[in-house]
């Protein structure tokens, strides 16, 4: 019998406004719109392979941890070329919920954004595959 293993996880992150949170998502990074629930408590957004589940918070440390300690990373094939199609979108954001493609000294090139509820999206690729 073969060993069982992981295929894939799924980030759940709590959100004040599941459309809010969705609209972003679509509108500014490109994923596509998978689900939303009727009584809007839930969603899912996916991107290639990957997707994030959002769960409608009323909870305040819920919320105050997403903002302040809730971070996903996002594997990139091409992350330049990413940030570069989504630029004109970034563009419209607040200069200090996007950070510009940089290299880390972790060997990751990446650039960051901040949904409307501070979750930070880091999306990268290791930096030899850049070049």
């Amino acid at each position: 019998m073969p060993t069982p293993f992981i295929e894939d996880a799924v980030a759940i992150v709590p959100v004040r406004d599941i459309h809010r949170t969705v609209d972003f998502y679509v509108d500014t990074l490109n994923f596509e719109r998978r689900l939303v629930t009727d009584d809007g408590q839930f969603a899912i957004a996916v991107h290639g392979e990957a997707a994030i589940h959002f769960l409608k918070a009323d909870d305040a440390s819920a919320l105050e941890a997403t903002a302040n300690h809730f971070s996903i990373y996002l594997w990139v094939n091409g992350v330049d070329q990413l940030y570069c199609d989504l630029t004109p979108n970034l563009q419209q954001l607040d200069e200090d919920r996007v950070r510009a493609p940089f290299d880390q000294p972790y060997g990751m090139r990446e650039f960051h954004v901040k949904d409307p509820d501070g979750c930070l999206l880091m999306f990268g690729q290791p930096v030899e595959q850049t070049e």
